[in-house]
């Protein structure tokens, strides 16, 4: 049979997940090609992939020497790969047997560069472990995607807390990423599939998205919580800006986009003032409020909020 997906794995220190992975990948009811990328990982995660892969024809492993993040690794096996599509597994996911021959088939049928499930988030690996929709709880259908409606569905406010569309994890059509010259931005470790999936619907793909076919993504405790670096927030700051700058960016969705870079500035700005307090770093506070006003207001606020919270627990006390 004609392989005609490749799996992508990018994989870091994730010997307790590696195997469900790669198996759910090689049980899939087409033959995919699998490869794994290995970041660097200081555990048993490359012994456990080249257990299994050493007993399959398709599937491969790549080792990075030194951790360069998922971006950077995704497009080591996107390059290295020969097949029509391409579509990333994260290494702590799985996925239902026939996904992947479901995704071919209403990709070609309606001619889509790009199609994604809605995922199903679990918490268990538990037979029975309750399964969350991740971007809606009621079936859809079937959703072209546009830039526009992709950028406002990756904002807290109309999608709801970790339900953005960011998290998709779609079947490519790999000659339109050369075509288009497209990568994952390998200096992005928060948002990389974000900015690549904008900057594929700026270039006109065509990017259906439907009803959950079996992406189950694992929840792990905190990992929607945890906070991320000023540094990390500012590279999607940027990823907008370069939406914006483009000339093929159509009018009616400038509004959206600016809004999606002002919640990342926002949280930037957030961010940067909890690593001066830590730091000791005034001149880093003070860098904080180098924003638009609406961006300095929102932190003055945040500012004022967090006070009163403190005195009203110390008046407790």
């Amino acid at each position: 049979m004609t392989k005609t997906v490749t799996v992508i794995i990018a994989s870091y220190n994730a010997e307790a997940t590696i195997e469900r992975a790669i198996r759910s990948a090689f049980e899939q009811t087409i033959e995919p090609h699998v490869i794994v990328v290995d970041d660097a990982s200081t555990d048993r995660t490359v012994s456990i992939a080249k257990s299994l892969l050493d007993t399959q024809s398709r599937g491969e492993i790549l080792v990075q020497s030194t951790n360069q993040g998922p971006a950077a690794a995704r497009n080591k096996a996107i390059n290295a790969a020969g097949t029509a599509w391409v579509t990333p597994l994260d290494a702590d996911d799985a996925m239902l047997p026939d996904r992947l021959e479901r995704m071919v088939a209403i990709a070609d049928a309606n001619g889509w560069d790009a199609v994604a499930d809605d995922q199903y988030r679990v918490s268990s690996w538990e037979d029975g472990a309750e399964r969350r929709r991740l971007w809606s709880d009621k079936d859809f259908g079937t959703i072209e995607l546009t830039l526009g409606r992709f950028v406002r569905e990756n904002i807290m406010d109309y999608t709801g807390f970790g339900r953005e569309l960011g998290y998709i994890k779609p079947l490519i059509k790999n000659d339109f990423l050369t075509k288009s010259r497209l990568s994952y931005d390998s200096g992005m470790r928060l948002g990389e599939d974000y900015d690549l999936y904008a900057q594929m619907l700026l270039c006109g793909a065509k990017f259906g998205l439907v009803d959950p076919l079996g992406y189950l993504a694992f929840d792990t405790p905190g990992s929607l919580s945890r906070a991320h670096r000023s540094e990390a927030l500012e590279k999607l700051v940027r990823s907008d800006r370069k939406l914006l700058s483009d000339k093929r960016l159509p009018a009616k969705d400038r509004g959206i986009v600016t809004e999606h870079m002002r919640l990342n500035q926002k949280k930037v700005a957030w961010a940067k003032l909890g690593e001066a307090y830590n730091e000791r770093a005034p001149l880093k506070a003070l860098s904080s409020f180098m924003a638009p006003p609406d961006v300095v207001g929102d932190l003055l606020v945040n500012m004022f909020s967090l006070t009163m919270r403190k005195i009203g627990l110390g008046n407790r006390s």
